[in-house]
């Protein structure tokens, strides 16, 4: 695992409430790490391999969907965020190995979101 950085929820709690954690490729963040990100208002973000830990402003691939890329979108209308926000319905959100899958339920059960 040379080259690869892990950020612990100590690390997170070093950031002021509100900061942006960029985790490049070689990056991992904990389990408690992430919790304590989402509890202190911190984004996090993934990014390329030009990316650093806290505030690196040019991650490769952020769109203007308003969440930095981290969706997916990017610029193109595709961002699974503001598409989740324009139609009322209830959605599963599943998080493996870092990548989030979104599925919309429906009375038929959870169908795929795209």
């Amino acid at each position: 695992m040379a080259g690869k950085r892990l950020y612990t929820e100590a690390d997170v709690r070093a950031l002021a409430r509100g900061a942006r954690l960029v985790l490049g490729p070689d990056t991992l963040a904990t389990p408690s790490a992430l919790d304590a990100a989402f509890e202190l208002g911190i984004t996090v973000v993934r990014g390329d391999a030009g990316a650093n830990f806290a505030g690196n402003p040019g991650v490769s691939g952020a769109g203007s969907c308003g969440c930095g890329g981290a969706c997916g979108g990017g610029s193109g209308g595709g961002c699974t965020w503001s598409k989740m926000l324009s139609s009322d319905a209830t959605y599963v959100v599943v998080v493996s190995n870092g990548k989030a899958s979104v599925a919309r339920m429906t009375p038929s059960g959870p169908v795929p979101f795209a």
